[in-house]
């Protein structure tokens, strides 16, 4: 059988590459070659071994885009050469959760990337319920960054209204930037950001969303800004203080959307969620209709992707690409891994 290279993640902080058997076509099935791989936030929390949910070995990878290699029996809705992403969220399809399209809230969820291989395998045996296909016009990093514009899409979903509302998004990595446009595109009143890294608030103000710096004086200025609290806000971080401080920050009876992934339990000012009776949601996935939704607004350019897509790394160097982002000198959002042609060990 023929063999390919495969980026293997047996413990924390552990990356190699071994040969394992390229997979077989079966009946019902497609091969995706993948071709791009975006990097998330939450690979390097559970690269380091910090993500209460996943645990080793790992097969990462799960923002994807590729090529339809092979087609098997059966499937008539993809051709060989067809541009496509891969939706990673698996449920069981048979719970009540899962006949209402809501997969991440299924018991038996599983997970490209996670708890299945994901890109790294470089190619992966797919049903092609799970694809999203694309054009030609449509780049290999937009078609990649499907999953975390869906991750927006279900965050903004989450909240019953949001046009004519004041939004405050903390941290203006990828997702928080994802969510800015999304609720811009809903029509949200006023949307204000708050981000330390001076590179990331350049580029918010290059897609046009005002940014302040998370201090002292934050929730002065926002609600300065917009004469009063926001009823929504959204925290993008996964750490401690901007949850507190979106906590503080919202109005009375508003929505706190908790997007962020969290390396360590935070501690949370429950009185003021219970006093100033906060609606505070959790945020994980999508459902796979917010997956097309995603992919469709990409397509119609509705959603400004390029300035988010600054930095490549080949996919042998899949560890350095990890070591630059861990790296507090670097100034990036969002960094994918590239696979050539055919990648060998």
């Amino acid at each position: 059988m023929d063999k390919v290279c495969q980026a293997y993640i047996p413990e924390a902080y552990q990356l190699r590459f071994r040969e394992i058997e390229k997979p077989v076509i079966s009946p019902g099935k497609v091969i995706v070659k993948i071709a791009r791989i975006g990097i998330c936030g939450s690979d390097i929390h559970a690269f380091k071994g910090k993500h209460p949910l996943v645990s080793f070995p790992l097969i990462q990878g799960h923002e994807l885009s590729g090529f339809v290699v092979e087609v098997g029996k059966r499937v008539k809705d993809y051709k060989i050469g067809d541009l496509v992403t891969i939706e990673p969220a698996i449920g069981c399809g048979k719970c009540s959760k899962c006949q209402q399209g809501l997969i991440a809230q299924c018991d038996q969820l599983q997970f490209i990337g996670g708890n299945f291989p994901g890109g790294g395998n470089q190619y992966l045996l797919i049903d092609p319920d799970y694809l999203v296909r694309y054009g030609s016009e449509v780049s290999l990093d937009d078609a990649a960054m499907t999953e975390p514009l869906a991750v927006a899409i279900h965050a903004v979903n989450r909240v019953p209204e949001i046009k004519d509302q004041n939004v405050f998004i903390a941290g203006g990595g990828t997702i928080g930037l994802l969510v800015a446009q999304v609720c811009q595109l809903q029509e949200a009143k006023e949307i204000i950001i708050s981000e330390k890294l001076p590179f990331r608030s350049q580029v918010a103000s290059i897609l046009g969303f005002q940014t302040l710096f998370p201090d002292d004086q934050l929730e002065n200025q926002v609600k300065d800004i917009m004469n009063s609290a926001p009823s929504v806000v959204f925290e993008c971080v996964g750490m401690e203080n901007p949850l507190n401080s979106c906590i503080n920050l919202v109005e009375r009876g508003g929505f706190v959307i908790v997007a962020g992934v969290y390396e360590k339990p935070p501690q949370v000012d429950m009185v003021f969620v219970q006093d100033k009776e906060i609606n505070m949601l959790g945020s994980l996935m999508y459902t796979f209709q917010e997956f097309k939704k995603a992919a469709e607004l990409i397509m119609l350019k509705k959603i400004i992707l390029k300035p988010l897509q600054t930095t490549h790394f080949p996919f042998h160097q899949w560890m350095e690409a990890y070591k630059f982002i861990e790296d507090p000198n670097h100034s990036f959002l969002k960094v994918f891994i590239d696979m050539n042609e055919q990648e060998t060990c």
